[in-house]
């Protein structure tokens, strides 16, 4: 994904920054296999989306994980939303994520925490 910062104001009165977030197909041939968490007081879901290159939307899921970290909601819509995919037969796919600590852990950069 791509962030980019748009500042409102004038020099002389201080302003507020919108962050515009776009997302990008993966290129042809591959699915994008997005992922997050959710956490509001103690209560967390997690979620996915599955689109193609042609931005058609595949499959997509949410899920309600009652009282627990959004480090492990992270993980599990990852792996509940994966492994759908790879139960369909897919096999090209592009994941992106958030949490640095679930990517570090999926590249190998980091040792698995759970």
């Amino acid at each position: 994904m791509s962030v980019d910062h748009h500042f409102k104001g004038s020099s002389s009165s201080p302003g507020t920054t919108t962050h515009l977030v776009r997302w990008y197909p993966p290129p042809p041939g591959f699915l994008k296999f997005n992922f997050d968490g959710s956490l509001i007081n103690s209560s967390v879901a997690g979620g996915f989306l599955i689109r193609d290159w042609r931005r058609r939307l595949i499959k997509a899921g949410a899920m309600y994980y009652g009282d627990t970290s959004i480090l492990v909601v992270e993980v599990r819509a990852l792996r509940d939303g994966f492994r759908l995919a790879i139960q369909a037969g897919f096999k090209h796919i592009v994941i992106e994520g958030n949490n640095k600590i679930v990517i570090q852990a999926l590249k190998g950069k980091i040792q698995v925490p759970w």
